[in-house]
């Protein structure tokens, strides 16, 4: 449940009070525990987060200071003490505190995730009756409108360890023990917010309208011909700046997009190669669009590189042709050009989505409605494929195909990406019809599966005059959808929706109403399981008798084999850890996860340090960061970015320990304060410089390659070279290995090869002849089959040796 504060007016803030209209009376020693977290984008966050009033009169609260970052334990009229909390964590995560009261001694202790923060004397019975709120408090005597903008959760009362209340303020005030109800006043629900699309503002304007999105103050601009509309998010405030000088012709297939390095905010007609720029202060566009026929790039997708200055226009439909062009145009030199690209094959289409890593070195793009020759009249169909663009070198790379839906969908303009979790939001709609809806999916950048999220939206769809798209705001955490349709009397209706992130998955269709007991059914049914079953134990006993008779080294089981990754030890568990094979990973001392603190600016800004530092022990130059980091901007800037975000990540590593930063010797760098803190990219660095102990290696090749999933491009040599070094000490340990003797061991070295090189020969070598020598002729066939599929499918071309050949080779140290 989220709290109203002091950003509406006294009588509209939110208070919960568990007791309902009495005291809660409780017996021995108490546990009150929650879990809060801040609601972002507020200005005051001043004020009580809880109050436990006890019958004799007795406060003990929880009082949080803005000013000074920190929550107060007060008992009565005295600070038992103050402790500062990591403000980042009290923002994008949920916090649990634990109230500990304990009548035999007299104390009343404050816990913060799980570390005690503080405890004081307090006049406690033995059994003892009392008010318990959150927030506002209207109670006699202890009345308080103070309270900060929050969100609370799983609020737990326990009795001598044994769980007395449990209120989950999901979407009600019930207790799920006794069936309490507590008294809410101005209740913000936070679930139905995860689950029903919010509309924020319908509006009409002129025809062919076009959006745009500030994602660092949360303004979504509505470019009109003589009017240019913002709607904030954050707040919810609209309204419309009047132009200088209308604009003569906004022609249908226009778009827009706001450049959030620059803050210009350009609209941009592909057909005529023009790119319009706003000037604000003249409160006006500096080009015209000139008028023309039906357009050839509806529905095409766009994105901003900040890498190359660049605006990339890719896909589209008109004039009876889908497109699969890639054309960019360069904003120093204002010139416009069609991009050749390489790779895997783009097939034409439009009303796909497409969204960037959080760098824009990469788009993906998925779905959409085309043909593969490009002509509307040969073959259309829906599409379902997801592409990765890489700026940098203009190729497409299939990543993979979605299975196709029972109902066909296309998608709205934008992906959504979430790179921390490498996952996607989109909006699907389907195309056969005028009457229709945006369905919001969940989708993977790596595996071929997505899920139904949230409700739906009413869309009218009309081809080309209808036009969707998503965004996402980062302060206020909530997805912002818009839709617009353009009647033929060229009125547009346009609607925006929000819905709070992350969202929850849709809700299941109601199930079919039960049919009625039929006893004919129900002993029809008894005799089918009957039969299968005597059937299945006719046919294992005759598997089992054929295993034991023709191929004793066969596994016994009536399933075919399947291939089983060599099971390897049980990973040691580290703490404090910091992993950079395969997912980012970090740890503190209790185990618990801080991966999630790193921002992705702070997060390359850590790996340029510790890497640097790890690599040469000298660490990095700070020009060297501002380039890699802040390139396009004034070394002022770029040193007050760096000054900025350095505290912020000396914050993290004050939480997690362990590691500290200092400059020495014009240098940037981290030290290690603790000898336990395991970083496996320093272990790995050892092993390379040798002597190597295989066991040690493979443990940290088994997570996965070198920063899997980590795009940057300065990274590229270093992951270059540690997947060449870790390949070839592996190999080179097979190479002397006794097969016969080490079959299993070499099994496991094999699966850590492919983790850096999927398609390396001499693995796949050592491998089957393991699997071989070990009875599993089957599995060796098969793991030949995959890599021969995967191998033309990279290379386009057939995998020249045969079964045979790769197991007969190398066969002297078998």
């Amino acid at each position: 449940m989220a709290f109203s504060s002091h950003e509406v007016v006294p009588e509209k803030r939110t208070g919960l009070q568990l007791t309902g209209g009495g005291p809660m009376c409780i017996d021995g020693a108490v546990d009150i525990s929650f879990d809060l977290q801040f609601r972002p984008g507020m200005e005051t966050y001043f004020g009580y987060v809880m109050r436990l009033i006890t019958t004799q009169g007795q406060n003990i609260d929880l009082v949080y200071n803005q000013r000074l970052f920190s929550f107060n334990f007060v008992i009565g009229e005295t600070f038992t003490r103050s402790f500062v909390a990591d403000t980042m964590q009290l923002y994008s995560g949920w916090n649990r505190f634990r109230i500990h009261l304990d009548p035999q001694r007299q104390e009343a202790s404050c816990y913060f995730n799980n570390r005690l923060m503080c405890k004081g004397r307090a006049a406690l019975q033995p059994s003892t009756c009392c008010h318990l709120l959150f927030g506002a408090s209207s109670l006699d005597r202890f009345q308080t409108l103070d309270l900060p903008p929050m969100s609370l959760k799983d609020i737990r009362i326990t009795q001598n360890g044994r769980l007395a209340y449990f209120f989950p303020l999901a979407d009600n005030g019930t207790d799920e023990v006794k069936g309490l109800r507590a008294a809410i006043k101005n209740p913000l629900w936070i679930k139905p917010r995860h689950q029903h699309w919010e509309l924020v503002r319908s509006m009409h304007t002129g025809s062919s309208p076009a959006l745009a999105f500030d994602a660092r103050q949360e303004i979504l601009y509505i470019i009109a011909k003589d009017t240019l509309y913002h709607l904030s998010i954050k707040d919810g405030q609209f309204g419309g700046e009047k132009l200088a000088r209308s604009r003569d012709t906004l022609l249908p297939g226009h778009q827009a997009v706001y450049d959030a390095h620059t803050g210009l905010l350009h609209d941009f007609y592909i057909d005529q190669q023009r790119v319009s720029t706003y000037q604000p202060t003249a409160k006006e566009w500096n080009m015209n669009f000139t008028p023309a026929e039906l357009g050839e790039y509806w529905h095409a997708n766009k994105f901003l590189s900040p890498a190359d200055s660049s605006l990339y226009i890719v896909a589209g439909y008109g004039q009876l042709q889908y497109k699969n062009k890639v054309q960019r145009y360069h904003f120093p030199t204002k010139r416009w050009e069609l991009v050749a690209t390489r790779g895997d094959s783009f097939m034409p289409r439009y009303l796909a989505a497409l969204g960037t890593t959080p760098a824009a070195d990469t788009a993906f793009i998925i779905g959409g409605y085309g043909s593969s020759t490009g002509n509307q009249a040969i073959n259309p169909k829906y599409v379902y494929d997801l592409l990765a663009y890489s700026v940098k070198d203009h190729t497409f790379r299939h990543v993979y195909q979605l299975p196709e839906p029972e109902r066909q969908f296309c998608f709205a303009n934008s992906l959504v990406i979430d790179a921390a979790r490498h996952d996607f939001y989109a909006l699907v709609h389907p195309k056969d019809r005028f009457n229709s809806q945006l369905q919001l999916i969940k989708g993977s950048l790596h595996k071929p599966a997505y899920q139904w999220m949230g409700d739906s939206i009413p869309y009218s769809f009309h081809d080309i005059r209808s036009f969707a798209d998503l965004y996402y705001a980062p302060a206020s955490k909530k997805l912002v959808a818009v839709t617009y349709y353009t009647a033929k009397n060229n009125v547009t209706q346009l609607n925006a929706y929000t819905l709070h992130f992350p969202p929850n998955p849709a809700v299941s269709a109601v199930p079919a109403a039960p049919r009625p007991f039929n006893r004919g059914r129900v002993l029809l049914g008894l005799a089918c399981v009957l039969t299968a079953g005597a059937l299945f134990f006719f046919v294992w006993k005759r598997w089992q008798f054929l295993d034991e008779t023709d191929t004793p080294a066969r596994e016994t089981t009536s399933a075919p084999p399947v291939e089983k990754t060599p099971e390897a030890a049980a990973p040691v568990e580290r703490h404090p850890a910091i992993y950079l094979f395969g997912e980012f990973e970090v740890t503190d001392k209790e185990g618990n996860d801080c991966t999630k603190l790193f921002t992705p600016l702070l997060k390359e800004l850590f790996l340029l340090l510790l890497i640097h530092t790890v690599k040469n022990g000298k660490g990095i130059t700070p020009e060297k960061l501002y380039e890699l980091l802040w390139e396009d901007k004034p070394l002022k800037d770029a040193r007050n970015n760096f000054s900025v975000n350095v505290v912020k990540l000396k914050a993290i590593l004050e939480k997690t320990g362990g590691m500290q930063i200092l400059k020495d010797a014009g240098r940037w760098k981290l030290e290690v304060t603790d000898p336990a803190l395991y970083i496996d990219y320093q272990v790995y660095m050892q092993q390379a410089a040798g002597p190597v102990s295989i066991p040690v290696l493979r443990e940290i090749a088994d997570r996965g390659s070198f920063l899997k999933n980590v795009p940057y491009e300065w990274l590229d040599n270093i992951k270059s070279d540690v997947s060449i070094k870790i390949t070839d000490l592996l190999l080179d340990y097979m190479a002397h290995a006794d097969l016969q003797r080490e079959t299993e061991f070499v099994l496991q070295l094999t699966h850590a090869v492919f983790q850096f090189d999927q398609l390396n020969e001499e693995a796949l070598a050592y491998k089957c002849r393991c699997l071989i020598l070990s009875g599993r002729h089957k599995i060796a066939q098969d793991a030949y089959l995959k890599f021969a599929k995967e191998y033309k499918e990279s290379y386009g071309q057939d995998y020249e040796k045969s079964f045979r050949e790769i197991t007969r080779e190398g066969s002297g140290n078998n």
